[in-house]
């Protein structure tokens, strides 16, 4: 298990692998503050805000606005993530809730698994003007690998992936993306239908000629960046 980035990268120096905990869905947390705190003693480093529908915190993308956005006790539990130290993950979120959680958390928020509008209009994804404010608060927006949020006919494939990816990397820029697989969900697509397939992914970024380091922030650099801006400004 590992808490932390540099847990992360030790383990990978002596050949082992690791477990990283989140939370998809803040539902968890009920109607009680304390138990951000208990998730992050217990090693909780992300917690999605909601999944598919409101919770107490904020209004989902597949929601009925049931707060219009952000609510009192989900503008505490923000606060408290900062002050655990967890990231703030605002998929699944819709986007009231989204610009909400930018202006209220004091660390970059994230995009777990969330891809964009532009190429696949469904309320999951995320519009330019979302990628732009989440890159300029520091934050990071990983493609994932649901077909659905590829695109919205026929079956998702590889080059799906890539185009949404690359259109991210317009928007946003090298620093703000990456890869949210989802294959603990429902991802999995043609010629990327689980880890067995990944390499496929570094193959298609060498043919577009990526750097070793553009491709190092793609494959997790860049969210172990804000990983540890959000570990580092906890009290």
């Amino acid at each position: 298990m590992a808490r932390t980035p540099a847990d992360l990268y030790e383990n990978k120096r002596q050949e082992r692998k690791s477990i990283v905990l989140g939370i998809e869905n803040g539902l968890a947390i009920g109607c009680d503050l304390a138990n951000v705190k208990h998730f992050a003693q217990r090693g909780v480093t992300y917690i999605t805000l909601c999944h598919n529908g409101d919770n107490d915190i904020c209004d989902s993308a597949r929601g009925s606005q049931t707060h219009n956005g952000v609510s009192a006790f989900g503008e505490q539990v923000i606060r408290e993530m900062n002050r655990c130290g967890i990231l703030v993950d605002l998929s699944h979120g819709a986007e009231k809730s989204f610009y909400d959680a930018l202006d209220i958390s004091s660390t970059p928020i994230v995009c777990s698994h969330s891809n964009c509008k532009a190429l696949c209009d469904v309320p999951r994804n995320l519009t330019d003007d979302q990628l732009r404010a989440l890159a300029a608060k520091g934050g990071v927006a990983h493609t994932t690998l649901y077909g659905g949020f590829l695109r919205k006919d026929g079956a998702a494939n590889i080059t799906d992936a890539i185009a949404h990816l690359e259109h991210a990397i317009r928007i946003m820029g090298i620093d703000h993306v990456g890869l949210g697989t989802d294959f603990d969900g429902d991802g999995g697509i043609i010629g990327l239908a689980d880890s067995s397939e990944l390499i496929q992914f570094t193959l298609q970024l060498l043919r577009r000629r990526y750097s070793e380091c553009d491709i190092a922030k793609i494959w997790g650099g860049n969210w172990l960046r804000v990983m540890t801006q959000a570990q580092q400004q906890k009290d």
